[in-house]
């Protein structure tokens, strides 16, 4: 399986006033880049079968933004237990729903997917971080994990806005 992980862009800054349970939307400055960066995933990201997001606004438009860019806008799957806050064993529960999946994006926030991937990595916690609008891809031969995955690459977002040039 090819997992591509990827963190929400640049949102509306934490602890702002009006939004319910921190689902903060994103920037405008944030879906700019974002949009920029997503013209360059084709380039690193195979076609996914399935891109799960977390159920907030920032994660979902992220995927949206994503999934455009992929041509790949059908395969959106809300996952709840994406939400901040999820634990590595969320992540499994979820993938082992697509077991024979090739290509998996997921869309969600960190500190959360570091975790996921460090742990997918046999590394020590944190081991990984992403940054705003960050991805990476990392390869292991599938569901239950058979041996330890392996990290291809780890792209900030400015490179993804370089690559689309």
């Amino acid at each position: 399986m090819r997992l591509f992980l990827m963190r929400h862009a640049i949102a509306v800054p934490r602890g702002t006033p009006g939004y319910p349970k921190d689902d903060r939307p994103l920037t405008p400055a944030g879906i700019k880049k974002m949009k920029e960066a997503a013209l360059g995933m084709p380039k690193v990201v195979q076609k996914p079968d399935v891109i799960l997001t977390s159920p907030f606004k920032r994660a979902l438009h992220t995927a949206q933004i994503a999934a455009k860019a992929l041509k790949a806008e059908k395969k959106v799957k809300i996952a709840q237990k994406l939400s901040p806050g999820a634990r590595p064993e969320d992540f499994m529960e979820e993938l082992a729903k697509y077991k024979t999946a090739k290509n998996v994006l997921i869309v969600g926030h960190e500190p959360d997917l570091g975790k996921f991937a460090s742990a997918l990595l046999e590394a020590r916690p944190n081991f990984i971080e992403f940054r705003k609008g960050g991805l990476c891809r990392i390869d292991w031969d599938g569901l239950p994990p058979q041996n330890s995955a392996r990290l291809v690459w780890h792209l900030k977002p400015k490179f993804l806005r370089r690559l689309a040039e």
